[in-house]
């Protein structure tokens, strides 16, 4: 009777065992989220929760791994599209260079322009064609009308080209006019011609066409009119 009574409790030892009877872990880790055992859980788990649980990190391995194949096949693009601008930016840096030096150049043909007189105190012997000659003027002897016209009327007895006293004060323009006041006799032809207009008269359109709510006729042009010039 005695021996089958340890019999017994041996077997059920052993069915306890088996099926853990001893403290088991009643949470599932969720090693997706980044939910792990500790190594004492671990130590805990029964046959099948261990397979799960390796089943499951298996799997969440896998897709870290397609996680870091698609982020380096990314980095992969983003280096070759980087290679190929530092590509196309090789090919552009001569002509930058090149525009760079233009630059440079026009800003100092500004800074010569900027620094040229803009009033002429005439001396015995002058005479407006002289004047525009000068290369401090306009360098062009041709252009001494623009002098005449900006200063006529200004000055007090100036209304003869030929006539200038020294020590008159002549002011010099040096800038291109956004507008015009229509003389007698001109015509829009002939004021596009003027070199400080366009110096082209076949450009007079552009004027006619900027002042629409004045010109509606090309060749109906009044003296007294103040035609807008576009830029």
């Amino acid at each position: 009777m005695l021996h089958k009574l340890v019999v017994t409790l041996v077997l059920l030892v052993a069915v306890a065992l088996v099926t853990g009877c001893a403290p088991q872990i009643t949470r599932t880790a969720d090693s997706s989220g980044g939910d792990f055992y500790t190594d004492e859980e671990y130590e805990k788990l029964t046959t099948s929760q261990r397979e799960t649980y390796c089943t499951d990190l298996l799997a969440a391995y896998g897709d870290a791994e397609d996680c870091v194949n698609t982020a380096q096949a990314g980095l992969t693009r983003e280096s070759d599209a980087v290679g190929d601008l530092e590509g196309v930016l090789a090919g552009l840096t001569p002509r930058l260079m090149s525009l760079r030096g233009e630059v440079e150049g026009l800003q100092g043909q500004i800074a010569y322009f900027e620094g040229l007189p803009r009033m002429y105190m005439v001396e015995k012997g002058d005479f407006l064609y002289k004047i525009a000659g000068m290369e401090e003027v306009y360098a062009d002897p041709l252009k001494w009308k623009r002098i005449w016209r900006a200063n006529k009327g200004v000055l007090e007895g100036f209304y003869d080209p030929n006539l200038i006293y020294p020590d008159w004060e002549l002011t010099i323009p040096r800038d291109w006019p956004h507008s015009y006041t229509v003389k007698e006799g001109e015509s829009l032809w002939m004021i596009a011609r003027r070199w400080e207009i366009y110096g082209e008269g076949r450009l007079w359109t552009q004027i006619f066409d900027a002042n629409g709510d004045v010109l509606s006729d090309p060749d109906m042009v009044r003296p007294g009119q103040t035609l807008t010039i576009p830029r």
